[in-house]
């Protein structure tokens, strides 16, 4: 991976994933936020709630399993609205072609997280990493659109 590609890579596991800031923090700066294992999800729930409620934000809650979902509840203009489905589709294809190029190597990749036009995921049997920007300049870099999934190796005894 590219040195400028790694650090943005750790960077948004750094965000994404350990929250310094807190699940609310990232829920206002993502959009949606879900909860970490291991908490207690209703608990978890209606503490998004009730920051949103100080701070006069409407937010979804839901649970899904083990983990807390949240969102802010936006209403996209309707002049906007084809926009914004036609680029949650157009990402779902990219991220989805993605997916499927890392699988020729044999990787499983997990979530993604990230932010913006920026995502990364890591391959669930080795820990391969892949980091993506969307847009106008696509950037897609990591070790699961290159190399072979040690995956198999990594579990023998």
């Amino acid at each position: 991976m590219l040195a400028a590609n790694e650090e943005r890579f750790r960077r948004i596991y750094t965000e994404c994933l350990e929250r310094p800031a807190g699940d609310y923090a990232e829920l206002l700066r993502r959009g949606h936020v879900s909860s970490q294992e291991g908490v207690d999800v209703e608990a978890w729930r209606a503490d998004i709630r009730r920051q949103a409620r100080q701070d006069r934000i409407r937010v979804i809650t839901s649970r899904d399993g083990a983990r807390g979902l949240a969102m802010l509840n936006c209403r996209i203009a309707d002049d906007r609205a084809m926009d914004a489905m036609r680029g949650a589709l157009d990402r779902v294809v990219v991220l989805g072609e993605l997916r499927e190029r890392s699988r020729l190597f044999g990787h499983e990749l997990g979530s993604w997280f990230g932010h913006h036009d920026e995502l990364i995921s890591t391959c669930e049997r080795c820990g391969a990493r892949l980091y993506t920007r969307l847009g106008s300049e696509r950037i897609e870099d990591g070790e699961a659109l290159n190399q072979l999934c040690a995956g198999d190796e990594l579990s023998d005894p």
